[in-house]
């Protein structure tokens, strides 16, 4: 049984608030069997759901600007919380699928973030991050509401959350101790007219079982060479592999590495016990995917090795929104 403890560093009348205001605070306290309080001790758990269904409410019908926390625009769907249908900013409310154009949505998003940063919108490909969100949250729909038998999880989310970066270049902080972050900033700053630059950041987020494992269609045991995870995982980067009996399926996460390549983008991609990165610099010309551009590098820039497995996948994406004056 999964339990959660309310932290005591924040003002204990706006400890639950604060807690489902952030998009991994929402998620962790929908997956929660148990909520208990600062003390340790009391069982809040009926309280927390009335605090999440109000955010949910929020996030599911609300304008976006009270959406917006902290500079990020949270667009999830919780499925065991869904009482009214799945998140209509993401599905059709009519027939529940996935929305067939995301570029309303991402115009939407851009204008808010954007109008609180003064940046041009036209700095912004909007058609290019459309298909780039549709194609990685239509994969998370496809693969992370079922388990590996195909039966429907019991607690399950996904989402896309947008949000607006500045970046002073050159830029050791922000980069911390990723090489492969420190060699991209590295390569966008001589390209830049503005020693700050502003990236859009998105991750597109799913609780399923994770790449290697859905590729391989069982659990991926501690046993298993890092090397044979990773294969699996880059197999799913190939055109036409797909878990998926439709033919018209296996050209999604091609696709995003494209729309990666053509916008200049850089990416990290975590799942079960891999933490892998992917950059492009801005500018190529009529960019194609080759089979270099499918290799991936651990955080020290070298070979992928092994990290503390999680459930689910995480792509976290950041694209430059414009290197002009």
């Amino acid at each position: 049984m999964a339990t959660l403890r309310l932290s005591d560093d924040v003002d204990p009348e706006h400890a639950a608030e604060t807690l489902v205001s952030r998009t991994y605070g929402l998620v962790a306290a929908s997956f929660a069997d148990r909520i208990i309080g600062r003390d340790g001790r009391r069982d809040v758990t009926a309280g927390m759901l009335k605090v999440i269904s109000h955010r949910l409410s929020e996030l599911y019908s609300g304008p976006f600007d009270r959406m917006i926390h902290g500079g990020s625009l949270p667009l999830i769907s919780i499925d065991h919380l869904e009482r009214r249908g799945p998140n209509p900013f993401l599905y059709n409310p009519a027939t529940g699928e996935v929305r067939s154009d995301f570029l309303g949505l991402v115009q939407q998003a851009l204008m808010r973030l954007i109008s609180r940063n003064r940046l041009r919108r036209q700095d912004i490909d909007a058609e290019l991050l459309a298909s780039l969100f549709k194609e990685l949250f239509s994969n998370t729909h496809l693969h992370a509401r079922t388990d590996l038998t195909g039966a429907l999880y019991r607690r399950s989310a996904r989402g896309i959350v947008f949000a607006l970066r500045s970046v002073d270049l050159p830029q050791e902080t922000f980069a911390a101790d990723l090489i492969p972050l420190r060699e991209y900033f590295a390569r966008i700053a001589p390209l830049s007219t503005r020693p700050r630059v502003e990236f859009l950041e998105v991750s597109v987020f799913d609780s399923g079982p994770g790449l290697a494992a859905r590729a391989k269609g069982s659990a991926i045991s501690n046993e298993m060479p890092v090397e044979q995870e990773y294969d699996l995982v880059q197999r799913c980067f190939l055109k036409n592999v797909t878990t998926q009996s439709d033919p018209a399926h296996g050209l999604g996460l091609p696709r995003v590495m494209l729309a990666l390549k053509s916008s200049g983008g850089f990416m990290r991609l975590r799942t079960g016990r891999l933490a892998l990165y992917k950059w492009f610099p801005p500018g190529i010309d009529q960019p194609r995917i080759g089979k270099d551009d499918l290799r991936f590098v651990d955080e020290d820039g070298g070979r992928p090795r092994t990290h503390a497995g999680v459930a689910g996948t995480v792509f976290s994406i950041l694209i430059p929104t414009g290197l002009g004056s």
